[in-house]
């Protein structure tokens, strides 16, 4: 006779044919064949049961979201989202987030809203403090923010043509601290050789992109910085810088690691639309490296770049570059062995990727928790729909940190 369930519907399974499938629930059985990477290609958000309701902290101030959890597994790492704060709401946010020892991870990069991820710091580490300094201060501020011993860690756009960068100070030997900052403006990044030149001459290397350019009409259009970093002693350096505008990249990552083995070293990359526009696609991507002035035969450490329209493993090694090309993504990274990149999506509607309840999507959807350290947040539109795709990357260690 068929069975009857509590719910009085025919064939509803009893309690020893029940099995759980509620999120991030995996059974022990299986589990055993389960490696590292197989559970974050599945979904790195339901890697882990969910924690207790009663143990779950949310802290929501008006567009401010922390996702942070008390009660995590061990060697689970706390995840907090900052969204679409202004800069001194955000500021405060973040800081509020490091003294509770979390770092900043990664800003997510084609959103319109402005979104910051942290993450608790691997193992044991002193607290961080920032800073969020506006590109129209940027110049202004750099003897005092180098003076103070801050790092340029993550660019993130806001509304139009601004951009914030923000700025890390954590405990540092003086002599790893970069001893000088500069910042060079170029109107077209086709002269990015000519306009970063005279610094390199200088032993400085581009570090991060620290505003898009934007050509417009007079008036509106924008120049784009890119920030440099000098170390004590440093020598002059050369600087070279690869474009690439074809969606299929097999040349240009074939050229990258010619020249690394020629001694050039990764700087700094960015992809960006014809215009520089925003919402345009992006269909170009600009490398930038540099070797010390005159060294020959002493090759640099490979390269990869590659470009994928899915989700899952990126590749194996340490990722430096995270970005959308064609409405695809686009990754560079150095080979190393036992060592993942994973990438994870979440799908948000057109109102939340322009910070219509974002925070609340994050809350319920976006990760809180996670094992290994969180490199990059990318959005794409998806394809015949008026939604986004949102990838959080992750570097995943096999076999311990």
């Amino acid at each position: 006779m068929p069975n009857v369930g509590r719910d009085g519907r025919r064939g509803s399974p009893t309690r020893s044919e029940r099995r759980d499938f509620s999120p991030g629930v995996v059974d022990r059985a299986e589990r055993r064949d389960f490696s590292p990477g197989d559970a974050i290609h599945h979904r790195l958000c339901d890697t882990l049961p969910m924690p207790p309701r009663h143990l779950v902290v949310l802290a929501l101030v008006p567009t401010l979201l922390t996702g942070a959890t008390l009660a995590a597994r061990q060697g689970t790492r706390t995840v907090a989202w900052v969204v679409g704060a202004t800069d001194r709401a955000a500021e405060r946010a973040i800081n509020g987030h490091a003294a509770r020892g979390l770092r900043v991870a990664a800003a997510a990069d084609g959103l319109r809203c402005p979104v910051v991820v942290m993450q608790s710091a691997d193992g044991a580490a002193s607290p961080a403090d920032y800073r969020i300094v506006s590109d129209r201060d940027l110049a202004a501020t750099l003897p005092e923010l180098t003076e103070q011993g801050y790092e340029a860690r993550t660019m993130v756009r806001r509304v139009g043509t601004r951009a914030d960068v923000v700025w890390e100070r954590a405990a540092l030997p003086r002599e790893s601290r970069t001893s000088a900052w500069r910042v060079t403006e170029f109107a077209n990044p086709d002269t990015l050789d000519a306009d970063l030149a005279a610094i390199a001459g200088e032993g400085f290397r581009p570090r991060l992109l620290a505003r898009p350019y934007l050509r417009s009409w007079p008036g509106l259009s924008e120049k784009g910085l890119i920030l440099s970093g000098q170390r004590a002693g440093a020598a002059p350096r050369e600087v070279r810088v690869l474009r690439g505008t074809k969606r299929e990249v097999d040349a240009l990552d074939r050229e990258l690691t010619g020249l690394a083995a020629q001694g050039w070293e990764f700087d700094v990359a960015f992809t960006s639309s014809r215009d520089g526009s925003r919402d345009a696609r992006r269909e170009r991507v600009f490398v930038v490296l540099s070797k010390e002035a005159g060294v020959t035969g002493t090759a640099a450490p490979p390269v990869r770049l590659v470009r994928t329209s899915s989700w899952g493993m990126v590749g194996e090694g340490r990722l430096l570059f995270a970005g959308v090309y064609w409405n695809d993504f686009l990754f560079i990274y150095q080979p190393e062995e036992r060592r993942q990149i994973w990438a994870t999506p979440l799908r948000l509607s057109s109102n939340e990727a322009n910070c219509i309840g974002l925070d609340f999507k994050l809350r319920f959807d976006g990760q809180r928790e996670q094992r290994s350290t969180i490199t990059s947040a990318l959005a794409r539109p998806i394809t015949g729909s008026e939604d986004v795709e949102l990838i959080v990357t992750v570097d995943d260690r096999l076999g311990g940190r």
